[in-house]
């Protein structure tokens, strides 16, 4: 195995790294809990990944988003994250210079996909897509210091649609947001990845983790109306 995975190795086993190898994760979004996402992935071993994302590098998202510096300003958020991941190790990377619309096309070999989107419409049809292409899904938001997470199984648990049915979706007026929220939730959605992936711990199937970073307060709520396979 590579010198790279030697800390972690105990930790998730060879067989554990054997599938982060073998897997291919679908990032949807390249800002602040993307960039956070891709980094633990590709530091932890998973094989290959898809960034999917439209934006270019602007000043405000270096605050959180931290793959970038100011070199990477007017970039392609997909190119600059790629060329910062490949100087980490030697991976699969493939990058999609779009959105997430109705017509997308999800690969049939991916493992999961993890929504780093930043508005709730796209979040919402990206919810749609993997339940349609029955693939799992790990969710997180965040506003200011308060951030949700959820890992969404297709035919297990309830679409995000349903979990937040009484979210706006059309709200396109930019959050507040600061690093430490993104990078805390980003490395809870690469954890939810990894241990389902590998089969190392519990996941957050049927159940949303609610963070509130003023009060330092982490509340793990049961979604009513899941569990059932359907």
């Amino acid at each position: 195995m590579e010198e790279i995975f030697a800390r972690h190795l105990p930790l998730l086993g060879e067989d554990g790294l054997n599938k982060l190898l073998n897997s291919k994760v679908l990032v949807a979004g390249a800002g602040g809990l993307g960039c956070v996402v891709l980094e633990i992935l590709a530091r932890t071993g998973v094989g290959g990944l898809i960034i999917v994302d439209k934006g270019v590098v602007d000043e405000p998202d270096l605050n959180r988003q931290v793959l970038y510096t100011i070199e990477d300003l007017g970039k392609p958020k997909v190119e600059a994250a790629k060329a910062k991941l490949l100087q980490i190790r030697e991976m699969e990377i493939e990058t999609i210079n779009g959105i997430i619309d109705e017509n997308f096309k999800i690969p049939e070999d991916i493992t999961l996909i993890i929504d780093c989107l930043d508005n709730f419409k796209g979040k919402f049809i990206l919810s749609d897509l993997a339940f349609k292409h029955r693939k799992p899904l790990i969710h997180a938001g965040i506003n200011g210091f308060y951030g949700q997470i959820t890992t969404i199984i297709p035919g297990y648990t309830l679409s995000l649609r349903e979990i937040m049915r009484n979210v706006a979706e059309n709200n396109d007026t930019p959050l507040p947001v600061i690093a430490q929220t993104s990078i805390i939730l980003g490395a809870l959605q690469a954890n939810e990845a990894i241990k389902y992936i590998t089969g190392v711990g519990k996941i957050l199937k049927n159940k949303i983790l609610v963070v509130d970073l003023i009060y330092n307060e982490f509340q793990l709520i049961e979604i009513a109306g899941s569990g059932k396979a359907v």
